[in-house]
């Protein structure tokens, strides 16, 4: 199975390095900046770095990836040419199958993982959902085998679906990732190590998993404990940005169980 790759960012190295230890042969990569393409190619055990967007003078793919910043697909797809024939996903989690139907003469899909990724961190691929979506049976056949090949989770999924799914990631990842920033922001005012909170923060993780998050949410909002909330509030008070996330979570929770709702006059 040969696989062309669209874009050298973060999701398209770990693509590579996956894709590669999986024994599937990547033949080039491209990249609008010839550098960052060829920076990727250093993975690859034999592979071309290219910044033309004419495809077509390349070795043909079975599938061709574009991993790009989702911004940046509208504007770089009437620049790209494929072979005639062949199947193009995109890896986007919010961008929608139709966005590819302007490329002529060819199938289109979905490849969507459902990970995080920094280029700095290695990543377990057979751990990583894969979100399959495509326009016709061959291109749904050949994603899912390629699925198949890095990870033990493949999922046929529909766009709206998928949609869902990325706005649920953005609450369990990218959010929860900023309160840890602003947690170790809240201890560095005591100079306090963050790694104090790690065995909180993984027995919060495994009980999400374990139960309904809510049915075992702690903590003084879903207590009503208002004298806590204040004085919580009040070491706050030089931290603006974090008192006002605070208060924000803090009514989330307490209309999620119906608790009455927190008033400073209450302390």
């Amino acid at each position: 199975m040969n696989i062309g790759i669209v874009g050298a960012g973060n999701v398209a190295t770990h693509l590579v390095k996956g894709l590669v230890k999986a024994g599937v042969n990547v033949p080039f990569v491209y990249s609008r900046t010839l550098a960052s393409a060829q920076v990727l190619t250093a993975h690859l055990p034999s592979g071309t770095a290219t910044s033309s967007p004419d495809l077509r003078s390349l070795p043909y793919c079975d599938v061709y990836l574009l991993s790009v910043p989702d911004q940046v697909l509208p504007t770089l797809l009437p620049q790209l040419r494929f072979p005639e024939g062949a199947i193009v996903a995109h890896t986007s989690g919010t961008q929608p199958l139709e966005l590819l139907a302007s490329l002529p003469n060819v199938a289109t899909g979905v490849f969507y993982p459902l990970q995080t990724f920094s280029k700095e961190k290695e990543l377990d691929w057979r751990r990583v959902p894969i979100c399959v979506e495509a326009s016709t049976q061959k291109a749904e056949e050949a994603l899912t085998q390629l699925g198949q090949k890095i990870s033990e989770q493949v999922v046929l999924m529909q766009g709206t679906d998928r949609r869902q799914l990325h706005v649920a990631a953005v609450f369990a990842c990218n959010f929860t990732n900023h309160l840890w920033g602003v947690a170790q922001e809240v201890l560095k005012t005591a100079d306090l190590p963050f790694n104090l909170l790690e065995p909180l923060v993984q027995e919060t993780v495994q009980k999400a998993f374990q139960f309904p998050p809510f049915a075992v949410q702690t903590g003084p909002a879903v207590r009503g404990d208002a004298s806590t909330i204040q004085a919580h509030l009040q070491l706050l008070q030089h931290q603006p940005q974090y008192r006002a996330l605070y208060q924000t979570l803090t009514e989330s929770i307490q209309t999620v169980h119906e608790k009455p709702p927190f008033s400073e006059k209450q302390a």
